[in-house]
């Protein structure tokens, strides 16, 4: 905000031209400026000017210390401020007492050379950015914003209006609604509103909404509304003497939900097919004036005819189906809608737009492809017979996420055509499919796909690939030739939907071909089948890439307004980085819901992780994850982005699909106490902070860099935390803290928040890597002092993945973590291009030293990355990343070999699951965590009697009694004894004491034979 300072360029608004003042008790006086503000509830005594930069005393203090308007005339209220000599602007802000600003921008308004001699005077509106330089004609509210809503066929809300005077709702079958000083004008008619509390039922469901003035309509008014849907509405208020105080749009999604969605959500929409192939094309918008279906015979063809559709006025559904099956497999087609739009100036607009419910398009997504998913020619050889692999139970997934381009785009031991295709998973000899098999075969159950399904940030008709400079490991220049491109090129992460239901264009072999892309997003599912492993989807519901009347918008255009989340004013929220959509109205619900059983059972998907899933209600998810278990025939696995914030944050507007909310859902959620934990920090760390703040395994007080400071303290701290994601994260599960005290995972404390949240260990993601942020590897090379040795380095990598796979809950692996993966310091890649997101299969390379990141992310910290990426001790060669991958696969195996380390529920962990080595007296950086096997009754698949992992995370061995163990017939495990790495071998147990010796940055896993007996 300070940053607006004299000399900054003025808005065009503002003018010099000295105009004749309102009425006022007194002239301006000389070297004055007089601000004029006009409210239309009259309130401006609760307002003032916080002015920075030009007066003779500046605001002294933000919000408190303000220029209050404690004048008025005819206008509305007014404040005389006294200017600094040789001042040429004023900078300021007008708020109210709680912050809140009438314009969100820094204001400016410029003075004129002899305001020191004639003073000087500006008017403001209500929600008006402009300054005027002379009285503006009175605003009654713009039409253009919202901020009334209506909530059901009889309800309506206006936060901030006045329960007194009178007020009405307006329409306009065609658009037209304007106001003046006369009134509301251009109506067709209008409808009295009274004054009525909210009922119970509504405030329950707005809870947002429950303080507003409520307002209803009389019972044959509400009665008309689903006949009036598609006109233009406003609702006024008048004053007492029936003269006009404001007027505004309407949200009006509780409406259409109550009107036409109740009848609509059982409504199957998109186009079905009879039994002969004949299609049945099926649109849900109700406030549209018309809808035609417009048929393409093929993907570039002009349109071959238009044919009107049929309206249902009872679920707002438009209908037509097709006179054969000639269209089938073979067509594309558009729907031409005619609606009034309040992105279009509330103007009736004619807009060409694609299904929502597309399940193919043509290159760039320009038009559906009408392709009947059942239809033989749209399978794989035996896609109906081919088997997916068998899941017993939910502890039992291990996911490994990873993108389609990167997959196989630098193999080439797959054929050109395929590399970073759908296809390239088809074939069963390439290096990147024999690594898959190699971790299934240890274990891993999951692949997890980055966005898979129609997204907007790659052209599908000619991407380009940047030609990039062979320099240095910390040179500009790599980077510089991607930014050059980096909206053209052929990368992104993809989280940016177009089409929800339809796979993405630039995986297939033809972009331009609607079946093709079908045929080979089932080949890919099919090949990671058959190699045993399940697949995962990542899906991105809370927002899309456009919205209003934008090129690629699609839902904004078929029912303006109806499928987002708005703001008080009516205008877009964009919490999640784009227009956020608004699971908690009824079709939008319905459309992600439909969406994921689509893809769960046309294209067997087995799982699916959900983008924000903080976005939905929590409702829709439970839901959603009944209807989609319902058409699988199958338990799907749905875990996503518990984060709480934005609009919602707190349930303001419901109950979210947060983390805490979770609670005995069965519904997985990213654990950032355990991922924070082990790398240091935060997720989003910047500056001395990247170095600085070292995490349990990368030297947190045993091994400090040259910028740490932290304590012995703040080392036993993150091993409580470690403790609560090795046990699952429950929230009621309980050990010793660093403080000698019994307490719960809740009680333990993560930046002011309860650690454990989770009700079962099926509910918590365990992860220290994924496609957000620096991967391991190179969080690491900040925080490890930089002397560390590269066979130290591998020994950290793997310390953070045997926390994350020894650990109660499902482990999550970001593709390249077992081999060490880099994107040379890059912390958000999703856009720098195929050069600083390679996946090498050969092991040749990690990828670190290949220049700096791109500087759109990362340029602030350049200064820090420079001599890190130059460190000849950092970057591994093959040797390293096979012992990295080796260890890694191990870890799988241990944990894959024995149930006790895949606890069912919270009681299993409750009763087995214990911690030695806590308290005060703790010895730092050493984790004992000992799993029973036998008791309170044998375990099935334990296959040992106990199993004791020991982690030390320090450079230093370790040696341990734990007098509880003692007398036991403890060996290291069977893996690490056949290991590769010669160090865990190291390992040992006494029985006379308990005693256990561990290497330096080691875990090491001993399990006890007997009556359960393991291998021989």
């Amino acid at each position: 905000m300070l940053a607006a300072m004299a000399g900054i360029a003025l808005p065009a608004s503002s003018a010099f031209a000295q105009q004749p003042a309102a009425s006022a008790a007194a002239p301006v006086a000389p070297g004055t400026i007089r601000i004029h503000f006009r409210r239309v509830q009259n309130d401006t005594a609760q307002w003032g000017v916080y002015s920075w930069d030009g007066p003779a005393r500046p605001s002294s203090a933000w919000i408190t210390d303000r220029f209050m308007f404690t004048q008025s005339d005819d206008f509305g209220g007014w404040v005389d401020i006294p200017l600094a000599p040789g001042k040429t602007a004023l900078w300021f802000l007008v708020t109210d007492g709680s912050g809140t600003k009438n314009c969100g921008a820094d204001q400016g308004a410029q003075l004129p050379a002899d305001v020191g001699s004639r003073g000087h005077e500006i008017w403001l509106l209500e929600g008006d950015c402009s300054i005027y330089t002379a009285p503006p004609a009175p605003s009654y509210g713009s039409l253009a914003q919202a901020g009334a809503h209506w909530l059901a066929a009889g309800t309506l809300a206006w936060p901030g209006a006045p329960a007194s005077g009178s007020y009405k709702l307006y329409y306009a079958a065609n658009g037209g609604l304007g106001s003046g000083a006369a009134g509301v004008t251009g109506f067709d008619g209008s409808m009295d509103l009274s004054l009525a509390p909210l009922p119970e039922a509504v405030r329950a469901k707005f809870p947002h909404l429950a303080g507003s003035t409520g307002l209803a309509l009389s019972t044959p008014d509400a009665a008309k509304v689903a006949a009036l849907a598609s006109a233009q509405f406003a609702i006024a208020q008048f004053d007492a003497g029936g003269k006009l105080v404001q007027v505004t749009s309407l949200q009006t999604a509780g409406m259409l939900d109550e009107v036409f969605a109740a009848r609509a959500a059982d409504t199957r929409l998109g186009v079905s097919f009879n039994g002969a192939g004949v299609p049945t094309f099926r649109l849900w918008a109700p406030t549209a004036k018309s809808v035609a279906l417009d048929i393409y015979p093929d993907a570039n063809a002009p349109a071959a005819s238009q044919v009107p559709m049929r309206f249902d006025a009872a679920t707002g559904v438009w209908s037509y189906t097709a006179p054969s099956a000639d269209w089938t497999n073979r067509a594309y087609y558009t729907y031409t809608v005619k609606v009034l739009s309040r992105w279009a100036d509330n103007t009736l607009v004619t807009n060409t737009v694609t299904d929502p419910y597309s399940v193919s398009l043509n290159a760039n997504s320009a038009r559906s492809y009408l392709a009947n998913l059942d239809s033989e020619q749209l399978k794989p050889r035996n896609w109906d017979k081919h088997r997916i692999p068998a899941l017993a139970h939910p502890a039992d997934i291990s996911i490994y996420e990873l993108h389609v381009r990167d997959f196989s785009l630098n193999d080439d031991s797959v054929p050109a055509a395929r590399r970073g295709k759908y296809l390239a998973f088809a074939e069963r000899n390439s290096r990147g499919m024999r690594h898959l098999q190699s971790l299934q075969k240890a274990g891993l159950s999951h692949v997890h796909l980055l966005p898979v399904f129609d997204i907007a940030s790659v052209n599908e008709a000619g991407c380009v690939s940047p030609v990039i400079p062979d320099a240095g490991p910390a040179s500009e220049a790599q980077q510089a030739a991607i930014e050059a491109v980096r909206d053209a090129d052929c990368f992104n992460w993809g989280y940016d939907p177009v089409h929800y239901n339809a796979p993405e264009g630039s995986y297939a072999s033809n972009a331009n071909d609607g079946a093709a892309r079908v045929r080979e997003f089932r080949e890919m599912v099919q090949g990671l089948h058959e190699a045993g492993l399940r697949v995962t989807m990542d899906v991105v519901y809370n927002h899309t890439s456009a919205s209003q009347q934008g090129q690629l918008s699609t839902l904004d255009k078929i029912v303006p307004t109806y499928y987002y989340r708005l703001n008080d004013k009516g205008a877009n929220l964009n919490d999640s980085c784009c227009a956020d959509t608004a699971a908690e109205h009824t079709m939008m619900a319905k459309l992600m819901t439909d969406s994921v059983a689509l893809w769960a059972s046309a294209y067997k998907v087995d799982s699916f992780r959900f983008d924000i899933m903080t976005f939905a209600p929590l409702a829709v998810m439970q839901e959603l994850q009944a209807r989609v278990n319902q058409a699988a025939g199958r338990e799907i696995y749905l875990y996503g982005e518990g984060w709480n914030f934005g609009a919602v944050a707190n349930d303001q507007r419901f109950v979210t699909a947060r983390q805490a909310n979770l609670f005995g859902t069965g519904i997985g959620s990213f654990n950032d106490r355990l991922r924070d934990t082990v790398r240091g920090g935060g997720c989003c760390d910047g500056g001395e902070n990247l170095i600085s703040q070292q995490g349990f395994i990368n030297g947190v007080w045993y091994d400090p860099n040259h910028l740490a400071r932290q304590s012995r303290d703040d080392a036993l701290r993150l091993a409580d935390l470690v403790r609560v994601g090795l046990s699952g994260t429950l929230r009621d599960y309980r050990f010793v803290d660093r403080f000698g005290s019994l307490r719960s995972n809740a009680d333990i404390d993560y930046f002011g928040q309860r650690a454990g949240y989770t009700a079962s260990p099926v509910e918590t993601i365990n992860y220290v890597e994924k496609h957000d942020n620096q991967t391991l590897f190179d969080i690491n090379a900040f925080r490890l002092p930089q002397s560390t040795s590269l066979a130290d380095r591998v020994r950290v990598q793997n310390l953070g993945a045997a926390i994350v796979l020894l650990s109660q809950g499902i482990p999550f692996i970001h593709a390249g973590q077992e081999l060490l993966r880099s994107k040379s310091l890059d912390r958000d890649s999703y856009n720098a291009g195929d050069w600083f997101n390679r996946l090498d299969y050969s092991y040749a390379s990690n990828n670190f030293g290949v220049g700096l990141p791109s500087s759109d992310k990362n340029r602030d910290n350049w200064g820090l990355m420079t001599p890190v990426l130059e460190n000849p001790l950092i970057k591994p060669d093959t040797r390293a990343i096979l012992a990295a991958k080796e260890a890694f696969e191990d870890l799988l195996r241990i944990r894959t070999d024995s149930a006790l380390f895949r606890l069912r529920s919270a009681k299993d962990v409750e009763e087995r699951l214990r911690f030695y080595n806590t308290g005060p007296d703790q010895l730092p950086g050493l984790v004992v965590m000992h799993i029973d096997g036998e008791k309170p009754v044998r375990y099935p698949e334990a296959r040992y009697r106990s199993v004791a992992v020991l982690f030390n995370v320090d450079k230093e061995a370790k040696t341990i009694a734990i007098p509880e163990l003692k007398g036991r017939k403890f060996k290291l495990h069977q893996v690490q004894v056949s290991s590769t790495d010669p160090v865990v071998k190291t390992s040992g147990y006494g029985d006379a004491d308990g005693s256990f010796t561990i290497p330096a940055r080691t875990a090491a896993v001993f399990v006890e034979r007997g009556a359960n007996r393991g291998e021989e």
